[in-house]
């Protein structure tokens, strides 16, 4: 490769990583919105015949606002950065930022739920995938452990103040794993990509 010619996969990441910025946070508004309907059907109860959800007593309308407060902020984050990238902004810390926020707002969601035996931890695999989107390998790396160190923080929450939440430590140890493992594959599937990329511009320059 010549000096100051940009590599193969440098081209492949800077178009791409700004497509699945894009993608990203489409599917993330996507998320965001299903993931409210449910709430909602919690709330209020759900008949649509086929389909019937029951309220949940235990959706208070003080647990109610508080999910529909951290929703409008994590929805209004999404529909920013959108905003930016319609607008052609697009810093390169732009994708940390939202993965923290996304952890963030997911982790203080736990916190006013059920905690650690929430059904919703399994957001935490659906931040992790969406790293790959970005076609950035150290983008995957810290939402590894981004995703692993918001775990720990609501365990560690339900451990100190809610310990009727609390799940076996077994469990966490799996999902520590299981968040750890994912993020592994994640990492070398962008390195596959990578190789990938750079052997077929290495085939098409020859004769």
């Amino acid at each position: 490769m010549s000096e100051g010619v940009p590599s193969p996969w440098s081209v492949v990441q800077r178009v791409w990583s700004y497509r699945g910025e894009e993608r990203a946070n489409v599917m993330r508004v996507i998320a965001i919105a299903v993931f409210y309907v449910v709430q909602l059907a919690n709330r209020h109860g759900l008949n649509l015949g086929i389909l019937k959800l029951e309220a949940v007593e235990s959706v208070t309308a003080e647990f109610h606002a508080a999910v529909t407060a951290l929703t409008v902020a994590w929805m209004a984050v999404a529909l920013g950065a959108l905003v930016m990238m319609r607008s052609r902004r697009f810093p390169p810390a732009l994708k940390y930022v939202t993965t923290t926020i996304d952890v963030v707002l997911l982790s203080a969601l736990l916190l006013i739920a059920d905690g650690p035996r929430s059904p919703l931890v399994v957001i935490y695999f659906i931040v992790l995938a969406g790293a790959p989107l970005r076609f950035s390998v150290p983008l995957v790396r810290y939402t590894t452990f981004a995703t692993i160190a918001g775990y720990i923080f609501v365990v560690g929450d339900a451990w100190l103040r809610r310990p009727e939440l609390q799940v076996p430590r077994y469990q966490q140890v799996i999902m520590v794993l299981t968040l750890g493992f994912c993020g592994l594959v994640l990492s070398q599937l962008m390195r596959a990509v990578r190789d990938a990329a750079e052997s077929y511009s290495a085939r098409a320059g020859e004769p």
